[in-house]
């Protein structure tokens, strides 16, 4: 089974409400998705097939989501630490900022 890559701009995640829209799309996550992170977690760590997940603009995301930013980028590194099978990497342009 082939990885699925997928670039996240953190520039296009203005407000939650926009993130999980644009989170559902980009990852392709279930119609039933509850756009919250509680959902992110049950979608990702239930993945079967592997997703590789590149997130650029990390800065701008910051900057626009402020202290939640710093959970949705908590949810997305222990999801990687569960499920094997999704790889995150933070540092697709630049280091990471927090």
């Amino acid at each position: 089974m082939f990885t699925t890559e997928v670039e996240l701009d953190g520039a296009m995640m203005q407000t939650v409400r926009e993130t999980h829209r644009y989170l559902k799309e980009k990852l392709n996550l279930s119609p039933q998705y509850g756009e919250n992170l509680d959902a992110l977690w049950d979608e990702l760590s239930s993945r079967k097939y592997p997703i590789s997940i590149k997130i650029v603009n990390l800065d701008e995301m910051v900057k626009l989501l402020g202290a939640y930013s710093e959970r949705l980028i908590e949810v997305f590194t222990e999801v990687g630490m569960y499920n094997k099978g999704v790889i995150i990497d933070f540092n697709a342009d630049k280091d990471l900022p927090i």
